[in-house]
């Protein structure tokens, strides 16, 4: 489809918008207007009556005593998902299954700490620089652990959630996977001790 057809369909559907709000503009009606009453003075009898009629009552005793009746009967819900005590009994209120539920935010925190005192014992010893191309370069570092030597590429695992994310001359940056924390070793100064 060229340029002139195209140009000619667009006017074509434009012409026909145009119509058909032309159309729209001419079929509606205008609305119907009533002249506002100005109504002053006393009320009569029967608007009275019909007010008193229509309005609606609240017999407030009887919804007073309805509600001391509700909570003279109320019971608490029991838990039928509960775990039953160890003596057999299940546990009744809620705040029994709010204290034997354990928060997992406070576990959460738990498992990061343990993590970081875990990636805080290692000691970055050097790394080596493979390869002559920046594209190519792959570096391999020296860690240790305790009295174990490791030699990892990025991307290794160290122990099972442990995994070397970044290596520098400086510094190397291992991640614990399962608490996600990641802990900076900077490279050690001091020779490791021998026996």
């Amino acid at each position: 489809m060229d340029a002139k057809k195209k140009t000619l369909l667009a006017f074509g559907l434009g012409f026909l918008w145009v119509g058909l709000a032309v159309w729209q503009w001419g079929a509606v009606k205008e609305p119907i207007r009533v002249p506002l009453t100005n109504a002053t003075g006393a009320a009569s009898a029967s608007q009275l009556h019909k007010a008193k009629a229509s309005g609606l009552r609240v017999n407030l005793e009887l919804l007073a005593s309805a509600r001391t009746q509700r909570e003279a009967t109320f019971t608490a819900p029991r838990n039928i998902f509960a775990v039953p005590s160890p003596d057999g009994t299940l546990p009744i209120g809620n705040e029994i299954v709010q204290e034997s539920e354990p928060n997992p935010a406070s576990e959460q925190v738990l498992r990061q700490q343990t993590a970081v005192a875990e990636l805080a014992q290692y000691r970055y010893l050097g790394f080596l620089r493979m390869g002559e191309r920046r594209k190519k370069n792959k570096n391999i570092a020296v860690l240790s652990k305790n009295e174990e030597v490791v030699v990892v590429k990025v991307g290794d695992h160290l122990a099972e959630y442990v995994v070397l994310k970044v290596i520098t001359p400086e510094s190397v940056t291992i991640r614990d996977t399962g608490a996600r924390v990641e802990h900076t070793v900077p490279l050690s100064e001091e020779a490791p001790a021998q026996q």
